[in-house]
């Protein structure tokens, strides 16, 4: 089977284009967005659970990482692997958590989880900046 891609550019007018495209990679996630601008390069997924919990309210849970492979570069040293995130990081879990609650119905209170992963890193792009837009792409692409 051929998977269905779908694919929108945005541009800005200054030069620089926002793409952001989906159906090509994560495909057992309930949704999955590649935004790129430039060589900056995010994979954004999301999955949720089929049943409702029993709690009054949604159980959101929103990661962002910033991993060192994405720019070229592995930890060495005392430090092998990456850890916990950084500050910077959890702000922007906070950040693009702050966005995407209201867009949810008052009503939905299933576990879900929105994954975002910086697979490639672009000096002049600000990656943050790129999380915040991917919440654009179910209402920009269909």
């Amino acid at each position: 089977m051929i998977p269905k891609v779908f694919k929108e550019v945005i541009d800005l007018g200054d030069g620089r284009e926002i793409s952001i495209e989906t159906g090509k990679l994560a495909k057992q996630a309930h949704g999955s967005v590649v935004v790129q601008m430039g060589k900056a390069m995010l994979l954004c997924t999301v999955v949720s659970n089929y049943k409702q919990s029993d709690v009054d309210f949604l159980p959101l849970t929103v990661d962002y990482r910033e991993k060192f492979a994405a720019a070229g570069r592995y930890p060495g040293g005392f430090f092998k692997r990456e850890a916990r995130p950084s500050d910077g990081e959890v702000l922007t879990m906070r950040l693009v958590d702050r966005v995407l609650r209201p867009l949810f119905p008052k009503d939905y209170h299933a576990e879900t989880q929105v994954m975002i992963q910086l697979m490639s890193h672009d000096e002049d792009v600000m990656p943050d900046a790129l999380a915040g837009s991917s919440r654009f792409s179910s209402h920009s692409i269909e």
